[in-house]
């Protein structure tokens, strides 16, 4: 048995596929599960069942090769792909065809398959075509039903539709459910394979719209016992290692062995089972010790569908459960509670327009303080209310159901065009993973540092899938590969030298993009990292005896002049007062340090007077900038109380803790306290760029480079290590 999880085609006709995956497939641990199960109880005699298992997200699939194993002599191959999403069904349907080419038997079920026969027939065009192609269709869960099919297959009396799901009060009873079997060879093609996912429960009692969820799996919760549950989670460890998983029951919240599933998650870990999880839950109001039990259990993340921050585009939706203005008191519980919350969004609701969407998402930061951000454009999939109804309006939807992917506008907006839609969802991409609020958001953990440098890394690889990778972060994986021959039908396939040409350019752009995000999350680490006691006082007195030499020699006013003064300069003599960068910033340490920056403090006067020289002919805002500049530094330099400050700093004796960071640390003017940057080396890199582009070779010094770029190296090898380090624990 072959069991294969789609991937999809990208917009140039490509299998999505990278060399390390992120997010394994529960629907192929489940059924290699049941496989086992029919294996241990012995159902068909003597028969040998072998099970290979393939995440096309991150495995390729070896269509050849299967083909040849199912000539080997007394050997019945079956190929099941499985967990078939709507957006993956061309690309299951394409490896379905080139099977049923050879003579193989070929299952395929999922949400689309479910989905579509539950909300409206086996009459639709897409089933028909998996009917004419002899792929026989499975729709709903396999459960108790499992044993039959693979009686069928082994008979050669496989039926052309197994529909177990209509029946929504008739669904399976999961509690007793075989576990589900990790495969250690698909574990290998994941970034971490220390993570794993799992579902504890099946359903949502709540009737959103957009849901697939309750058409298919219904409203009333089906659990898993806790005793199942913990058998599980207690293999895993144990057998594979797995530390962590994510349950995608659709809402954990709503289980009715809630209390009992958190008791028996924190039993294991006093036995030293040392797991942690990541769910999903509502916004609705918890009983008052969810969150608690929760977080003693294990959970560091969940995972909340707010969908919007607009009520009426909730109500719109049938998400009457989430009231917006409850938001900011429910995630701070988790935030006490030291969990991180993980925001799921919906852009291209009913009352989105493009003009609100960028303040709904400005609000999910600010006010809301989410944590982590997933978007998504709202897509009518079948199995849904929405898509329902669009059918039954005949409204249109985009025919390619490979964009029916929640990430491309597929349908009609009432109050955005395609591209205004497109482009408000980019942008919120943007605007929630910018520095600005990634600074913002490891600001506010830096007090926990275990949260902290998971949420650095869970950053980095949002931001990293979603700007540079440009696939969404939750099905998105490292390094994205392009086999040039699996591409879809109708898509030419390039020579080898153009498709090796095209790939060599692809590469080097994203290892320039990879060189650039880790600068700026270099910037973000220093200016957020938790801190020891000892250096937080360090800074307290820093910022105390310079702040107070920086005020009297106003040197605030002089960084706001010279701001506006260098941008009015000529480009001949601006140079000259581009030392001030570093002079403004220089941090103050020891009377050595003061010594050293009163000397280069009174060199801007002979700068300014050459200036002054140089522009003297000169009309315009250059001039009356000079003038203002002239004057503070005269001003405040007759002000100064340079013995007084020398004999502070005499009884100086504390030290910056680390001596990594004395390299990087700065005094912020405009401020007043002391900050943490790699600016100065951006600013040298930056100075020898303009420097070789304009020839001034004098100015570039080899031994300043040198310096510069052992300081850089320095940096990078000192968060990567703290990355790498997080990351194996």
């Amino acid at each position: 048995m072959v069991l294969i999880k789609p991937s999809k085609y990208d917009d140039d006709g490509y299998v999505i596929r990278f060399w390390k995956g992120v997010l394994p497939s529960n629907t192929l641990s489940v059924l290699r599960g049941l496989t086992d199960d029919v294996r241990a109880r012995g159902i068909f005699g003597d028969i040998q069942i072998r099970v290979d298992t393939f995440d096309e997200t991150a495995e390729r699939v070896p269509v050849k090769e299967i083909i040849r194993w199912s000539r080997s002599p007394a050997t019945k191959l079956v190929v099941c792909l499985v967990g078939v999403q709507t957006n993956q069904f061309p690309r299951a349907v394409d490896l379905g065809k080139q099977f049923r080419a050879h003579g193989l038997d070929v299952l395929m079920g999922g949400f689309h398959t479910s989905g579509t026969i539950n909300m409206l027939s086996e009459q639709e065009p897409d089933i028909q075509e998996l009917f004419r192609e002899g792929i026989v269709v499975v729709s709903g869960e396999v459960e108790g039903s499992w044993d039959g099919i693979l009686a069928d297959v082994l008979n050669g009396e496989l039926k052309p539709l197994y529909s177990f799901a209509q029946d929504l009060k008739s669904l399976p009873d999961i509690e007793t459910a075989p576990l589900p079997a990790i495969s250690p060879k698909s574990m290998r093609h994941f970034v971490s394979p220390t993570f794993g996912t799992v579902e504890t429960s099946r359903g949502c009692p709540f009737a959103c719209t957009f849901c697939t969820i309750i058409n298919v799996q219904g409203r009333t919760m089906r659990e898993r016992s806790p005793e199942w549950i913990a058998d599980l989670v207690r293999r895993n460890y144990r057998e594979h290692g797995i530390d962590f998983h994510f349950f995608t029951d659709d809402n954990f919240a709503r289980k009715k062995l809630w209390r009992e599933t958190f008791e028996v998650l924190i039993r294991l870990r006093r036995e030293g089972v040392k797991v942690s999880f990541m769910m999903q839950v509502d916004l609705a109001r918890k009983p008052k010790d969810f969150v608690r039990l929760a977080a003693e259990a294990g959970c560091t993340q969940v995972f909340i569908g707010m969908e919007s921050v607009n009520p009426q585009n909730l109500k719109a939706e049938g998400k009457s459960q989430n009231k917006v203005d409850e938001y900011v008191d429910i995630i701070r519980e988790w935030h006490d509670a030291g969990v991180v919350v993980h925001a799921g969004y919906i852009i291209g609701l009913p009352f989105d327009t493009k003009d609100q969407v960028p303040s709904d998402i400005q609000y999910l930061m600010e006010v809301i303080q989410a944590d982590v951000a997933s978007f998504f454009m709202l897509t009518p999939l079948p199995g849904s209310h929405d898509h329902l109804e669009m059918k039954k309006r005949g409204e249109w939807m985009d025919p390619d159901l490979n964009k029916r992917d929640s990430f491309h506008a597929v349908v009609k907006h009432p109050h955005m065009t395609a591209e205004e839609w497109t482009q408000v969802y980019e942008e919120a991409w943007k605007a929630f993973y910018s520095k600005e609020n990634l600074t913002k958001i490891l600001s506010r953990w830096s007090h926990n540092p275990k949260v902290y440098w998971n949420l650095v890394f869970g950053l980095m690889w949002y931001k990293n899938a979603s700007l540079i990778e440009k696939q969404h972060p939750m099905i998105a994986g490292f390094f994205r590969l392009k086999e040039r021959q699996a591409r879809r039908p109708g898509y030419a396939v390039d020579p080898l030298p153009v498709h090796l040409w095209k790939r060599t350019k692809d590469v080097l752009w994203l290892f320039r993009s990879w060189a650039r995000f880790l600068k700026e999350m270099e910037e973000i680490w220093l200016q957020t990292r938790p801190r020891s006691e000892r250096e937080k006082r360090f800074v307290e007195e820093v910022e105390r005896i310079q702040g107070e030499i920086w005020q009297t020699l106003r040197i605030a006013e002089w960084q706001k002049a010279y701001n506006d003064a260098k941008a009015a300069l000529p480009a001949r003599v601006r140079a000259l007062l581009d030392p001030f960068e570093d002079l403004s910033s220089m941090i103050l340490l020891s009377r050595k340090d003061l010594d050293a920056f009163l000397k280069q403090w009174e060199g801007l006067q002979v700068r300014l007077q050459e200036l002054y020289r140089r522009v003297a002919s000169e009309e315009g805002p250059a001039k009356t900038w000079l003038d203002h500049l002239h004057g503070l530094h005269e001003d405040s330099w007759q002000s100064r109380k340079v013995q007084e400050w020398r004999e502070t700093y005499n009884g100086f004796r504390e030290r910056l803790p680390s001596q990594l960071h004395r390299f990087y640390v700065k005094f912020d003017a405009l401020s007043n306290r002391v900050v943490y940057s790699r600016q100065d080396l951006g600013r040298f890199w930056m100075r020898t760029r303009e420097d070789l582009r304009e020839k001034r070779f004098w100015g570039i010094r080899p031994s300043r480079m040198a310096v510069t770029f052992c300081k850089e190296l320095l940096l990078t090898t000192a968060f990567a290590g703290r990355i790498l380090s997080t990351f194996r624990t």
